[in-house]
């Protein structure tokens, strides 16, 4: 079986934009082709113990219908972090959603001290089996009690999972205590942190996965949210840590050579989209000097790209743009590697461009579209891209569909 463990960081109290983001990580868990997904310690919520009984609730609230839909229909299991309801207090909780099956919840168990005056400890411990493997969770405090891992693995488990919430100091610990325990126990340990404020105290990520004999496998970063990949079959992991940033001029020839892929898988399907005189290696370095081209990483391994910028072709001057009095911004040459296509990183790109127009004030963002790219086309026509009008480009024997999506911003809402 594969497990994903997702690094994310989550709003204070902002449930809802919260449980979008889990969500979205679901969605590349799945195109990873996991079978369990789990997050931080109160994921949902942020670590946050003077919100928590405000925001306590109990798992059968519709608001984690789409976790269970998602289980369901992807036979994925998934373990979200929230706070919920007590007879005695509140707990630190695991949601737990298994494909058509009843949702459970487990409540961490060993509080620390600091937590003592906002929760109330859980009772039972939690297993999950799947495809023949036995799992425990731990949340954070617990996981680092050799007495709460003893009882696990006294119901013979296969493997451990640590949520947690844990600033440098507790990461510290956290890189001292599981090899020992993995490699004591013959038994893999995985971990999930967050990053950003919590409480009040900086979450420093690190997550990690230690193999049996304790050796650090793979790990991620302080600074970025990302997922691991454990495979239990092959006892490898691979790790997607996703960072978009502007293109270096270092990186002229790389990413020349990915827009030379671009243009030969679209030559496969018989998409003449590009051509010997677009792009060029001189308009990229042009993009590249100019700051317009911003790059997607996973790691140190170029993804894609995507030109934003306020620059319009002179063809756009022909097409009765519905916003055309307004500050606009426009997309160029998006590209992914073909190896790399089919997996979501063309809507991480668009996902940026349309944040980076909104923080900026843009009212709309501009583009176009091979009318022979249908695959482009209903693309962006998902993501609310309308078509206003058609143009001609050289060497090109089928014209561009012109498209414009509004973008809502600050300004545009106080101005409502």
């Amino acid at each position: 079986m594969k497990i994903c463990i997702a690094q994310t960081k989550s709003e204070k109290g902002n449930i809802q934009r919260n449980i979008e983001n889990h969500l979205e990580f679901i969605e590349r868990a799945i195109k990873l082709k996991a079978d369990l997904i789990i997050f931080p310690e109160l994921s949902i919520t942020n670590y946050e113990p003077d919100l928590a009984k405000e925001l306590a609730t109990d798992i059968k609230s519709y608001i984690f219908n789409p976790f269970q839909e998602f289980s369901n229909k992807k036979e994925i299991t998934i373990g979200i972090g929230m706070p919920t309801e007590a007879t005695n207090g509140i707990n630190i909780s695991m949601l737990i959603f298994q494909p058509n099956m009843e949702r459970t919840v487990y409540s961490k168990q060993m509080l620390h001290s600091d937590e003592l005056p906002y929760f109330v400890c859980g009772k039972n411990q939690t297993f999950l089996t799947i495809k023949g493997i036995k799992i425990a969770i731990g949340i954070c405090y617990e996981a680092l009690q050799r007495e709460h891992f003893l009882n696990a693995k006294s119901q013979n488990i296969d493997l451990y999972i640590a949520s947690v919430a844990k600033p440098k100091s507790g990461i510290e610990k956290v890189y001292n205590h599981f090899p020992k325990i993995a490699n004591e126990f013959n038994t893999p340990i995985l971990m999930s942190n967050c990053i950003g404020h919590c409480d009040n105290f900086m979450s420093v990520g690190q997550s990690a996965i230690w193999n049996k004999k304790g050796i650090l496998i793979k790990q991620l970063n302080v600074n970025n949210q990302g997922v691991l990949i454990y495979d239990t079959e092959t006892e490898q992991a691979e790790k997607e840590q996703l960072k978009i940033e502007k293109g270096k001029l270092t990186e002229v020839d790389e990413l020349f050579q990915i827009y030379l892929n671009g243009k030969s898988e679209l030559e496969k399907n018989g998409i003449y989209q590009w051509t010997d005189s677009y792009p060029t290696r001189s308009i990229i370095e042009n993009d590249l000097e100019k700051g317009v081209l911003f790059v997607l990483r996973n790691d140190k391994v170029i993804i894609g790209a995507i030109n934003i910028s306020e620059e319009q072709e002179p063809e756009y001057e022909t097409i009765n743009w519905e916003f055309d009095n307004s500050k606009i911004l426009v997309i160029h040459r998006l590209v992914i590697d073909p190896k790399y296509q089919g997996k979501g990183y063309a809507r991480k790109l668009m996902d940026f461009a349309e944040i980076f127009a909104s923080e900026n004030n843009y009212s709309s963002i501009r583009l176009d579209a091979y009318c022979q790219n249908k695959r482009a086309i209903d693309f962006y026509e998902k993501r609310r891209y309308f078509i206003r009008g058609n143009v001609n480009f050289p060497k090109r024997e089928y014209p561009f569909r012109c498209m414009e999506k509004e973008i809502i911003t600050t300004y545009n809402i106080m101005k409502t």
